[in-house]
């Protein structure tokens, strides 16, 4: 199976998890290929490039700049899928896989995807805020990008709807998850004023989503889900819509109960093969599966 097959796969089976984690990468991948098509572009050395670079990136990460904000609407969404660094992506996509996993087993894949882009939303809206009360006048406003904010609203999210979930981590052994999200919000918390370069408010802002939208859940105010069918709803008004299928006429031959019972004989076997490679997915992983494994799954998924 090759790489693009595969990643397909991981697309259709992976969940929503995978799915953020796939949108992330690629973005940065394209990012790096956008910054080595600019290295032979014109010339000026290191400091044209280093323009030609930022003017790239302004077009996806946000501002507290609420003047440029507006006429860059979309960078509110495109901020929280770009990454400039490796180490920013690595920790951001390990964090999101390790918390991804726990929220989407527990709450579902769209209340995942909900808790993402909503925390992703409040992290910049506080640091907009922030940044509008802090930054001295006649200095420019600071930009911000990351998955961080999305990241920090799903583990504080799931660590607030399951705070003594046990969890075990190398070195520490078994910790609570109340504690992790604790330690990792406090860290962010001493980072305010610092001046690191982080934006540690967008990263509050973003555990306060989830803080309150697991309270609001248990309560059975369902803020994430009910956003994430709400985007349904708004994407369902741009499908086409289908018109009446053509009849097309067959010629008589097995009687249509046999040709049922036949399809439905194939289709039971085919879900049978189906079900016992995805228990075997849960049990050992997929690449446990051998290429005839997959190569099957890959068609069935189709």
């Amino acid at each position: 199976m090759s790489l693009k097959d595969d990643l397909r796969m991981q697309w259709r089976i992976g969940g929503t998890t995978v799915r953020l984690l796939l949108v992330n990468v690629a973005v940065f991948v394209l990012m790096v290929l956008a910054y080595l098509l600019l290295l032979p572009a014109g010339g000026g050395g290191q400091g044209a490039l280093a323009l030609r670079s930022a003017w790239v990136l302004q077009w996806l990460q946000s501002t507290a700049d609420l003047g440029t904000l507006a006429t860059r609407p979309w960078t509110v969404l495109t901020y929280m899928f770009l990454h400039v660094g490796v180490g920013h992506i690595f920790w951001n996509m390990l964090i999101l896989w390790w918390t991804g996993r726990l929220f989407q087993d527990l709450l579902g894949g769209k209340r995942l995807l909900g808790n993402y882009l909503l925390g992703g939303f409040a992290g910049l809206l506080l640091f907009i805020v922030s940044s509008n009360l802090t930054t001295p006048a006649g200095q420019a406003m600071p930009a911000v990008m990351g998955a961080s904010a999305a990241v920090m609203s799903v583990l504080v999210g799931i660590a607030t709807y399951r705070p003594t979930m046990v969890v075990h981590l190398l070195l520490f052994g078994p910790v609570k998850l109340m504690y992790i999200a604790a330690v990792v919000v406090l860290l962010d918390l001493m980072g305010i004023g610092t001046g690191d370069g982080v934006a540690h408010e967008a990263h509050i802002g973003g555990a306060l989503y989830g803080f309150l939208a697991a309270q609001q859940l248990k309560r059975g105010n369902d803020w994430s889900l009910r956003f994430v069918e709400l985007l349904e709803k708004l994407g369902s008004l741009f499908q086409r819509k289908r018109g009446p299928r053509m009849r097309v006429a067959k010629k008589p031959g097995r009687s249509v109960v046999d040709r049922d019972a036949a399809f439905r004989a194939a289709k039971n076997d085919q879900q049978a093969r189906v079900d016992h490679i995805l228990d075997k997915i849960s049990r050992s992983g997929y690449d446990s599966l051998s290429k005839e494994e997959k190569d099957f799954l890959f068609k069935a998924s189709k």
